[in-house]
């Protein structure tokens, strides 16, 4: 009950509101589930590659071992060779992995370093190798207390040393100290005391003390015996305390006393030692932790290594349909030279001329992944830190013709531009930049002449007051248009609202943490970095240097970026992969606009679903009206992802009920239910899961995400997963809103709140790939897509709320549930569970697309019927009519085969109630193939057979697909029986129009007289005569004025423009039938993308004309036609994206404009005409989506 769409009480004389159905993304005929794109083109599937230049500190400081103090060499202590203290340092809870290659393959990298003989590069894996054994570059301190500063007594100590029983001749070794042996002995007045012979083990640091009541000697031996001829330490200092340590060389050693003058001396003696012992600090093997260490030397040991690491590993994560480009600081070539830091290209500019410059190789001659991981792998590190240089330069590059390229030359101008600067230190030097040389590329603003304080009236949060900042760059090349000859449709975003050619700017910091905190709130004005005017200073020393850091700060604040500081490998690895998920996240929405009630009023909720792509997460929106009653208020009651932090509805999430029937019996979803096998569990990379870590993943746990303790799995921002094209089903008995998103489930969500109460995951889903949604590297793919139904508990006649679901684009079939009570769901709410991966079991079942309807028929049945949809193993047109038992069970199914052949599916439903009594009488449905079917259901059982009513085609005769929804009304004035509906299909790539491709799509209205229509020449071509500007300043049309249908004429059409065409239902509210329709932009190698825009319609259902008076719509406009006389506004143009079906409650017409939840567009509509308004809300009677 979601879509605000009716079928129709169809009584002698009254047009009431009526059917729907979803927006449904079909195709023509398709060979196979292997067709369908795995992401939704509303996000565009053929969007324009991005450019994101690589800006990689090679600084001299880069080479340096620890963070974040600048030191080119360590002591032997806990403050240098501790990663408690030196963020980079080894520390042994890590995996620490060779720089991953250029290769796809996640596994491939680098091979594993050798510790005996490991490069001591600080910037190359090969250079420079040396044998870790016994050296002081193998120490490294492990804490053993909490907070454990640089006190050493609060580590214990480790290293590489040399083992004939370790692995390949080292073992991994801890320094310990013990209490060897201790006793008392006796020396007389010149004589010695009995010798003490003590076993020791070779090599251990080995201390002797002596303490008595007398002065003495102390003589040590090595082996047995205290004979002369061993002697190693003779202490003659004659004092009543001695202490001496050797290192032993042999196993046993001994000692004695010696009183030289008067009186007896008593004394004590003792034997410690300190010595190296084969552990391990974690309890890896031997060989593991030997392998672990010698890895983090040679791949991770300094800043330039592990930034090395981290761009390997996020860009490594990267897809091909991106435009990657290198620059360093320095501007230096492959071999380590700086090409000149004055210029205006990257080191390595984006190689636009290879392959259209993708992040991929294609063949030999275009290496661009591999060209990328040279450059970067291969960095060395020297000289100071000119990051204004480097940054005004990538600027300019942006500026030229190059980056706007193509392989065949075409500039495409709406590119986006990416710069990721990085550093590890504060800018010191002015090389390569020249703060008057800032307004080069200006767009006439003044901003750059000179002064250097490019945002000194910028306002809050850009501003500050100072000339020549890190910030100013970053403005300048965000602010200013960069090529003014071309068109300004750059896409925006929510952080980037800029339209005209631009670099957005991010910065990562490596190790160095700034005054202020990036996660607090930005200063106003930002603070000043300069000690003094030191813009004529070379070196440019005197100046703050953590306000410089805090520069960077600002300027990816001012570049509409992000900022992050990172402290390791993985926290670089993690900044980088973040920036380029904001490169492409892009919000839309498939999913349709519903409501709780069709009235416009106060305590009326329109519900709203989307996701946000790249990250992959899911958005609900609930929001009442505003109080003018003109439209949906902007600001929600509830927003999902809001509902997950602390304090929030959902923040136990991930322990609410999650139920499945996988296994063949109805449980809790957990191991029980799906094991290792279904769930793959990952070993031997990064991101390796167990299944039941993976389980706990899905069910929402983001304790192992990475950004989290020793996390690896994918990061989400909330752990509701994306929703693309299943539409908000609302249920009125528990105001409770159901929907599919594709983690694998079905929610169900408190309609007040937005908790979720509970989760279901069909057993027909794709479990393996199911699987892949917590792995670093996933790519989007549909779980549970599809469109739901609920019937209220007075239509059921059992005091029961079922629902049916489809998996949509995610698997074949549909399940049921009963959802009486979703507070407290368990396994016998699981009524049954047809869905499958399987094209054997049940031939005439495809992955339906189209609407599910679940209503009561004559002779006290109740049936959900359910379109076939796309790619059934036959390729048939099919409705299965599933008879429901009193509970919701399955009574009975009836396959109704309308077409057979091959290359078909049912997509659309609509149905009418004849008589009024709520039962459906009429059932109609849309095939691929064009075809209207219509099954008379006025009998107590099923029909046996369908009735063609009609084949849409265009006047070339291709025929024309209807994958939305039909909509039925009666003529008040004729008494004629009408349907109407729209043609067109957008699911596969090849559904994105292009010069080829382009075919001319139609509304009809037909008239049902039980018989079929044979061609278009049986019904009246109408026109959209009329065009021009609303109030509101939107484009509008206006369709023919008003007149009957001539005599004879079975029903109208109207050809729409290519390539517009319609994927939704129809909602008819009195003789006015709206419909959304929809105009994606080419396919053609150009910016518009595939998203594109569409049209809020309205047209008399009866004549397929504006309807007499003022128009459905209360917007005026402005219309004209070729002849300058004026039209009605029949038709408002959406911009910025897909309209989805049109929501009706009364006085109000809204479409959601397919840019994400609460992306609208509100039109007023007057009272219905042609029919009596109370009849829109017969809905309670026979309750729709």
């Amino acid at each position: 009950m979601m879509k605000n769409t009716f079928e129709a009480v169809l009584p002698r004389g009254i047009n009431a509101a009526i059917a729907g159905a979803l927006a449904v993304l079909v195709a023509a005929p398709i060979a196979g589930a292997a067709s369908f794109p795995q992401y939704p083109l509303l996000t565009g599937g053929n969007a324009i590659p991005p450019n994101i230049l690589l800006i990689l500190d090679d600084s001299g400081s880069m080479a340096f071992p620890k963070m974040p103090e600048d030191k080119s060499a360590l002591s032997d202590n806990p403050s240098d060779r501790s990663y408690v203290n030196n963020t980079l340092y080894y520390n042994p809870a890590n995996d620490y992995l060779p720089w991953r290659t250029s290769s796809t393959d996640l596994n491939d990298r680098l091979a594993d370093a050798d510790f005996r003989s490991v490069a001591s590069s600080a910037t190359s894996p090969t250079a420079s190798t040396i044998d870790l054994r016994d050296q002081t570059e193998s120490y490294f301190y492990y804490p053993i207390v909490a907070n454990p500063g640089t006190t050493a007594s609060n580590y214990d100590k480790y290293r590489i040393g040399t083992s004939g029983s370790g692995y390949n001749g080292g073992a991994v070794q801890k320094l310990v100290r013990s209490d060897v042996d201790n006793g008392n002995f006796s020396a007389n007045s010149n004589s010695y005391s009995n010798c003490i012979n003590v076993n020791v083990n070779v090599g251990d640091s080995v201390t002797v003390s002596t303490s008595g009541n007398r002065n003495h000697y102390l003589y040590v031996y090595r082996n047995a015996g205290c004979t002369n001829a061993n002697l190693i330490i003779q202490d003659e200092s004659n004092s009543s305390a001695q202490s001496d340590t050797f290192v032993a060389t042999t196993s046993t050693v001994s000692f004695w006393i010696y009183r030289s003058g008067a009186n007896k001396v008593d004394a004590t003696w003792a034997v410690t030692a300190t010595g190296w012992r084969n552990a391990t600090p974690t309890g890896r093997s031997q060989q593991d932790e030997l392998q672990n260490f010698a890895n983090w030397y040679q791949y991770h040991r300094t800043r330039n290594k592990m930034a090395k690491a981290g761009a390997s590993e996020a860009f490594g994560r990267l897809g091909k349909n991106y435009r990657v480009g290198f620059d360093t600081i320095w501007n230096r070539n492959a071999s380590g030279n700086s090409i000149g830091v004055t210029g205006s290209a990257p080191a390595y500019p984006i190689p636009y001329a290879s392959n259209n410059g993708l992040f991929e190789d294609s063949g030999t001659s275009a290496m661009n992944r591999s060209t990328f991981y040279s450059r970067l792998q291969g960095a060395i590190a020297s000289d100071g830190t000119p990051l204004h240089g480097a940054l005004q330069r990538a600027g300019r590059y942006f500026a030229t013709d190059n980056p706007w390229k193509d392989s065949d030359g075409a500039m495409l101008t709406c590119r986006q531009n990416y710069a990721i600067l990085t550093t590890d230190g504060y800018w010191n030097q002015k090389d390569g930049f020249n703060g008057s040389s800032l307004a080069t590329y200006s767009n006439g603003a003044t901003a750059g002449n000179g002064s250097g304080n490019v945002d000194g009236t910028a306002g809050y949060p850009y501003q500050d007051n100072i000339a020549y900042t890190l910030a100013d760059v970053a403005y300048y090349y965000w602010k200013n248009d960069l090529r003014t000859g071309m068109a300004n449709n750059v896409k925006k975003s929510g952080s980037d609202d800029a339209d005209w050619q631009h670099m957005v700017t991010f910065g990562v910091s490596i190790g160095q943490q700034g005054n202020l905190d990036p996660s607090g709130q930005k200063p106003n004005p930002w603070p000043d970095v300069w000690l003094s005017d030191a813009y004529s200073n070379s070196s440019w020393t005197n100046s703050d240097g953590k306000q410089r850091i805090d520069d960077l700060w600002h300027a990816s604040v001012n570049g509409h970026g992000s900022f992050v500081v990172a402290t390791d490998t993985e926290k670089f690895a993690t900044a980088l992969s973040d920036a380029l998920k904001a490169v492409d996240a892009r919000t839309a929405s498939g999913s349709n606009v519903s409501s709780s009630s069709t009235k416009t009023a106060t305590t009326t909720l329109t519900f709203e679903a989307g996701f946000t792509s790249s990250s992959w997460w899911g958005e609900v929106l609930a929001s009442p009206f505003n109080a003018a009653m003109t439209g949906v208020s902007d600001t929600p009651i509830w927003k999902l992802s809001q509902t997950f932090g602390s304090g929030g509805v959902n923040q136990a999430y991930a322990s609410r009920t999650v139920l499945t029937s996988k296994g063949g019996s109805a449980s809790t979803f957990g191991t029980s239910m799906v094991g290792a096998s279904d769930l793959a569990a990952r070993t031997g990379q990064a991101d390796e899961v167990s299944a039941a870590d993976n389980i706990a993943y899905l069910k929402g746990d983001q304790s192992k995400e990475i950004g989290k303790p020793n996390g690896t799995l994918r990061k989400r921002v909330y752990p509701m997963g994306d929703i693309v094209d299943s539409s908000p089903a609302y249920s009125a008995d528990s105001n409770t809103l159901f929907i599919g998103a594709n983690d694998g489930m079905l929610h169900a969500l408190d309609a007040s709140t937005g908790k979720v109460l509970f989760s279901y995951v069909p057993k027909g889903l794709d479990f393996t790939s199911m699987a892949t949604l917590s792995a670093t590297a996933y790519e989007h793919r549909y779980f549970v897509d599809g469109q739901i139904d609920v019937i209220s508990k007075s239509n059921q006649g059992n005091g029961k709320n079922v629902l049916v679901a489809a998996l949509g684009r995610g698997g074949r079939g549909v399940f049921a549930l009963d959802v009486t009570n979703p507070t407290t769901m368990g396994a016998s709410n699981i009524l049954w569970d047809n869905t499958t991966q399987d094209s054997t079991t049940e031939k005439d079942m495809g992955y339906v697309l189209g609407p599910i309807r679940i209503r009561k028929g004559n002779g006290g049945k109740t049936y959900a019927f359910v379109p076939n949809g796309v790619d059934s193993p036959n390729g048939s047109a099919t409705l299965f009519v599933y008879q429901l038992d009193a509970n919701g069970g399955i009574a009975a199914t009836t396959r109704l085969v309308a077409a057979s052949g091959g290359g078909n599916g049912l997509m659309s439903l609509g149905m009418a109630d004849l008589n009024g009594d709520g039962l459906v009488d009429l059932v109609y449905g849309g095939d691929l193939k064009g075809n209207v079917w219509r099954w008379d259901f006025t009998g107590t059982t099923v029909p046996a057979s369908a009735t063609l009513l009609f084949q849409a085609k265009d006047a070339a005769g291709n025929t024309q697909p209807i994958t939305g929804g039909l909509g039925v009304g009666i003529d008040p004035n004729s008494g004629a029986l009408f349907v109407g509906f729209g043609t067109g299909r957008f699911l596969l790539s090849i559904d994105v129009p292009s010069v080829a491709t382009q075919t001319t799509q139609t509304l009809y209205g037909i008239i049902d007289s039980a018989t079929t229509i044979t061609g278009r020449s049986q019904l009246q071509q109408r026109t959209i005569p009329y065009s021009g500007t609303t109030e509101k300043g939107d484009g509008g049309r206006g369709f023919e004025n008003y007149s009957v249908l001539p005599n004879g004429k079975r029903g109208w059409y109207v050809d729409l423009p290519v390539p517009e065409r319609v994927i939704s239902a129809p909602t008819i509210y009195g003789s006015g039938m709206y419909i959304s329709s929809i105009v994606p932009n080419t396919g053609a190698s150009d910016c518009e993308g595939v998203a594109g825009s569409g049209y809020l319609n309205a047209i008399n259902l009866f004549t397929g004309t504006s309807p007499q008076g003022t128009g459905y719509f209360t917007t005026g406009a402005t219309l004209v036609n070729a002849g300058g006389q004026g039209g009605v506004l029949g038709s408002v143009a959406i911009g910025g994206g897909l309209p989805t079906e049109v929501n009706i409650t009364t006085g109000l017409a809204t479409v959601g404009t397919g840019g994400g939840p609460g992306e609208r567009k509100n039109e007023g509509t007057p009272p219905p005409t042609g029919g009596l308004p109370t009849r829109v809300n017969w809905r309670e009677l026979v309750p729709t989506q």
